[in-house]
């Protein structure tokens, strides 16, 4: 029975210390002390909590009131990983209640690694799964109850995803900060006869971080087709490919994400895995943001050759490789438009190189090639300039039968471009940034 007397803020930490040590409480004392901290916090978050009760004789920890649903609730701490049929139960209560009715289970010890895609198979998704790592945010107040229930209801919408750890989050924020790798450059493409592509944020997990040099040098001889940008990430653990479906609508909140790479070791090639990986594309597919997907096996004979940097030669023929590149190249067709991604660089490119002087009233800039200082006074110039740099830019790049045919009037184009981002600190130089 849940204690009606809800403890304050600092006495719910010292106290779920106090049941991390395990020396002051029986394990029945343990859950008892659990369940008053739980209620403690629903108390003070003004969720209406209701101590357990017994319906029928269902056993319930208790329940809980919020947007106006109800949530059935149950807490265990066992040391071991809880097994799905520990939750079948409890599942069964809510199947039969009103349809506005949810549950909350709460395992300190974690679950197994089945769990979700055993209570997602064929069945109605009404329960979220809390563990040790949402509890201990909680009950340390680094983060509300409420919070991180709104957080795991709106993956699970999104998702389908029953057991998200709300830390994902920050991992999420982490990877989004990190520079991605950038294996070639417009510019590069100078002497190339290939219409050039490119990839925005090409997200690759491998399972450690000894694997990353290795699938690096998997990646990078693309460089020869492709400009592309990526990020390397490690999942820590093979089986941890279950958080992707909600990391990566985590992420796309954040940054573009236009492909997803998942390389594993070929000895993870079981009947378990591919039963996940199919569970993951499946939700994937039905995700609110969805994300071309591809999952790679490599063979330790692969990995052994890949400890050396390869060309793109040296690759030819191995299946992996081949479907990486179509991967690539799918998601290139799919995503890029050179009409439009060049000059947009182009533009980006070009500002950055100047400085603006508010002093004087003009913007300054160094020629590249000859090393020599020019200054630009009024916003038509600064508009001719754009335009020759995107002619350069397409100069450079291009096919020579396209250029042929080319209309190099980007006028419009750059006019957009200053209106939107540059119109207030070309205002600001005294030009006249209504004529944009």
């Amino acid at each position: 029975m849940m204690s009606k007397e809800p403890l304050t803020g600092h006495e719910i930490t010292s106290r779920f210390r106090e049941l991390l040590e395990g020396k002051k409480y029986s394990p029945q004392n343990r859950g008892f002390q659990l369940e008053n901290l739980i209620y403690s916090i629903l108390e003070n978050e003004n969720l209406e909590p209701r101590s357990g009760y017994k319906p029928d004789g269902e056993q319930i920890d208790g329940s809980f009131f919020w947007n106006g649903q109800t949530f059935l609730l149950e807490a265990k701490w066992v040391e071991k990983k809880l097994p799905v049929s520990s939750i079948y139960s409890f599942k069964g209560k809510l199947d039969g209640k009103f349809h506005t009715t949810s549950g909350v289970f709460i395992s300190i010890g974690g679950y197994s690694d089945d769990v979700e895609d055993a209570l997602k198979f064929g069945k109605s998704l009404n329960l979220l799964l809390f563990d040790s790592n949402d509890m201990t945010l909680i009950f340390n107040g680094n983060v509300s109850f409420a919070e991180v229930l709104k957080f795991k209801l709106r993956q699970a919408g999104d998702t389908g995803s029953l057991w998200v750890p709300y830390d994902l989050k920050e991992k999420a924020e982490k990877i989004s900060e990190t520079l991605p790798t950038e294996i070639l450059k417009f510019a590069e493409f100078t002497n190339s006869p290939q219409k050039p592509t490119v990839v925005d944020d090409l997200l690759v997990f491998v399972e450690g971080p000894s694997d990353v040099p290795v699938v690096r040098n998997l990646i990078e001889p693309i460089r020869n087709l492709y400009s592309l940008s990526y990020r390397i990430e490690t999942l820590k653990g093979a089986m941890n490919i279950r958080q992707l479906p909600s990391l990566i609508n985590l992420y796309g909140d954040l940054k573009k994400t236009k492909g997803v790479i998942v390389i594993l070791d070929d000895d993870q090639m079981t009947s378990t895995m591919f039963d996940v990986i199919k569970n993951i594309e499946k939700q994937l597919e039905n995700s609110s943001i969805y994300v071309r997907t591809l999952f790679l096996f490599v063979s330790v004979q692969l990995k052994a050759k890949l400890s050396k940097s390869l060309q793109i030669a040296n690759l030819k023929g191995e299946q992996i490789f081949e479907q990486l590149e179509l991967f690539v190249n799918q998601i290139a067709e799919d995503y890029y438009d050179p009409e439009t991604d060049i000059p947009g660089a182009a533009l980006e490119a070009a500002m950055e190189r100047l400085s603006f002087n508010y002093e004087e009233g003009t913007l300054e800039g160094t020629d590249e090639e000859h090393g020599m200082p020019y200054t630009i006074d009024d916003l038509e110039s600064l508009i001719q300039h754009l335009d020759d740099e995107i002619g350069h830019a397409l100069n450079a790049v291009m096919p020579l039968d396209w250029l042929k045919d080319a209309d190099f009037d980007y006028r419009y184009t750059v006019q957009e471009f200053l209106s939107e981002n540059y119109y207030d600190r070309i205002d600001k130089l005294g030009w006249d940034a209504t004529n944009l």
